[in-house]
């Protein structure tokens, strides 16, 4: 995932719920500007309230590139960053974000079958936008979500003209999931873009085995699972000074870091760009990262996703960029 830390402050110019426990922002440049241009497919790094960095798509830029779209689903079950931007945000409140990256690129093709479910309508929803407004002859969207009231831009996309364009499954409704198997069994020449939950992508995947790999494209923003539910508390100590840090079975240490005032630079959090690299001085680790390398492992440990192989790991912050 992104690499970019943020480094440009918005305004949050609004905030509305759009769906049960989802809430869409609309960010604006604080000094008013033209924000960075933005492909579709594109996300942004959000420094929440609470310190931690979380990624967002871009689901719509305005016409005149002054204000960014995100939607935000609060997650009771996360690690308190959706918690943080939901709870603790207002409108005319500044954040920081990074400029657009885009790993969800969106090319030319004669046609497209987009699968999006739930929150994962976000970087979709850009796309199906482009494709109206392009009045491209060949796309279709399968939206899927548990119940109406957990979907978002739902009453838009549920308009009668769009009706060609856009099939849209509730399971808690139709009483199963729904099959994709006419849709997939034979490759075809369009291009397919998925995002959504685990399973959906996993299935799709399954499904696609026979399509050419060039014509498929996935959106994940969690390649590591930071916290497990096998997870056990452990201890970090900083090398150095007097300072132990707890770290529950819920939290990752980086997070544990960061309530203690100790704030490592960070960017992508999920294991894959190093920002968070930190000395180990004593202490075996379970390493969950991406990033390091075999020869590192001894030495090194990814604050972000990575914790005490046991009770307590030491490590040494002098180089690691720290904030106090």
């Amino acid at each position: 995932m992104s690499a970019k830390e943020p480094s440009l402050d918005v305004v949050i110019k609004k905030k509305s719920e759009v769906a049960t426990n989802i809430v869409l922002f609309e960010l604006c440049s604080a000094d008013g500007g033209v924000l960075p241009p933005c492909e579709l497919g594109s996300h942004i790094a959000v420094e929440t309230p609470s310190g931690a960095n979380r990624w967002y798509s871009v689901c719509e830029v305005s016409e005149d590139n002054r204000s960014y779209y995100i939607a935000v689903k609060r997650e009771d079950e996360g690690r308190g960053g959706s918690i943080s931007m939901v709870d603790h945000t207002e409108e005319g409140a500044v954040l920081r974000i990074s400029e657009p990256e885009c790993e969800f690129e969106f090319v030319d093709a004669p046609g497209y079958l987009m699968i999006a479910g739930g929150i994962g309508i976000t970087p979709i929803y850009a796309m199906w936008k482009h494709l109206v407004k392009m009045n491209h002859p060949h796309f279709k969207l399968v939206y899927l979500s548990r119940s109406p009231a957990d979907a978002p831009f739902l009453e838009e996309l549920s308009q009668d003209k769009y009706k060609d364009h856009v099939l849209i499954h509730h399971s808690a409704e139709a009483g199963e999931r729904y099959d994709f198997w006419d849709l997939l069994e034979k490759p075809t020449a369009q291009h397919i873009y998925c995002c959504g939950p685990k399973s959906l992508m996993t299935e799709i995947k399954d499904m696609t085995g026979h399509w050419p790999q060039s014509r498929l494209h996935f959106e994940d923003f969690k390649p590591v699972e930071a916290v497990r539910k096998d997870d056990k508390p452990f201890r970090v100590r900083v090398a150095g000074t007097d300072t132990v840090v707890e770290v529950s079975e819920s939290e990752t240490m980086l997070d544990a870091l960061r309530k203690r005032g100790i704030k490592i630079h960070s960017s992508c959090e999920s294991g894959t760009c190093g920002s968070c690299k930190v000395a180990v001085v004593e202490g075996l680790v379970d390493h969950r990262d991406l990033v390091l390398e075999e020869s590192e492992m001894k030495t090194h440990m990814m604050a972000c996703v990575s914790r005490a192989e046991g009770d307590e790991v030491t490590i040494d912050i002098q180089d690691a960029g720290v904030d106090l």
